[in-house]
Formats: C-alpha cells, sequence, structure tokens
C-alpha cells in the first residue's frame, strides 16, 4: 500500500445552491465521491475539474479543491461558480438543451412531470496525490483519464436560476415579458 496510490472518482449528485448564506453569486455543488483503490491512506489532493456540456463539446467550468488526508475513500463538494455561466441558459434554450427543458420526454427521466430530463456533463480530474511511500513523503501527477459522467437535472438548472434575480444575468428569460 506505500505504493502510488490509484484513485477512483465519481459524482454522487448535483444541486443547485449559493456558496454561502450571503452570497451573489448562484453555484451548483457537485458531491464527488473520492477512493483510494487499495484501500489505503492518502495524505492530501490538490486537483482541479474541468465540466464539458457532452454532446456540444461545449467546455464549461473549472474548479480546484484540497482534500485532506483520508483512508481508503471520503466525499467532498466541489462548488461550481455560475458567474459568467449563468448565460448558460442560452445555451439550455438552444437546440435540444432548450426543447428537453420545455418537453422533459426529449430527455433524461421523461414522467412527463415538467421537471424532468437534465443535461449530460462530462467531468475530467487532474492533480496531485500526496502520499507515504517506503522512502517517505511522495506525490504523483493524476492523469487526465480520471474522467466520468453526470446529468444536469433540468430541475436543479431552473433552481439555480430562480433563486436569483433573473435581471442580474446576461440573458433574458424567454417567459418573461421584455417591455
Amino acid at each position: 500500500m506505500n505504493g502510488p496510490p490509484e484513485l477512483g472518482l465519481e459524482v454522487l449528485g448535483i444541486e443547485a445552491g449559493t456558496s454561502g448564506t450571503s452570497a451573489v453569486t448562484p453555484v451548483l455543488s457537485l458531491r464527488v465521491g473520492m477512493r483510494r483503490m487499495d484501500g489505503g491512506p492518502v495524505q492530501c489532493v490538490l486537483f482541479t475539474t474541468t465540466v464539458t456540456i457532452a454532446s456540444a463539446g461545449l467546455s464549461w467550468a473549472r474548479a480546484g479543491a484540497t482534500v485532506p488526508s483520508f483512508h481508503g475513500g471520503t466525499e467532498l463538494t466541489l462548488t461550481l461558480p455560475c458567474r459568467r455561466s449563468c448565460s448558460w441558459e442560452a445555451t439550455l434554450r438552444a437546440g435540444r438543451y432548450g426543447h428537453a427543458e420545455h418537453h422533459p420526454r426529449t430527455l433524461g427521466d421523461g414522467d412527463g412531470d415538467g421537471g424532468g430530463g437534465g443535461v449530460q456533463l462530462e467531468l475530467a480530474f487532474d492533480g496531485t496525490v500526496f502520499y507515504t511511500g517506503d522512502d517517505g513523503a511522495r506525490t504523483r501527477q493524476t492523469p487526465w483519464r480520471h474522467e466520468t459522467t453526470a446529468t444536469l437535472p433540468v430541475r436543479a438548472w431552473r433552481h439555480l436560476l430562480d433563486g436569483h434575480d433573473p435581471r442580474g444575468t446576461e440573458t433574458v428569460r424567454e417567459e418573461e415579458p421584455t417591455a
């Protein structure tokens, strides 16, 4: 267990929220599960996540995190600020994203309740793992091959936008009058 650690990563959930009680910027919170595949200890992980809208191939956000020491596995919340990303509402309304928001049977769970569906996201993780080797403290770069997918539910995106004044974003929401 003192060799270079191999990490496993998965997205456990996505929620809309704020980065604090008085936050001005809306955020998405990604719950990420991280584990050392052989179950051993990890001293620290510094990593960056790049989020891409899968079918559009559109790089959407980057966020970094510092993970404190753990043994076996841990969970963390990765916060994606949506500063300029709130203009992504335009992306959601374009093509199948916009269609899916208004007609959820076309994407996602298809239960027809008006809140289903989602947008597939691809997440790529890279960074540095700190661990103890046979000869003392060691580091190892994590390769970009640590990738996973997640679905951003349309319901979460709506909640994110509805929780903040749409007049403060860079776009005009189509269901609101403009004059």
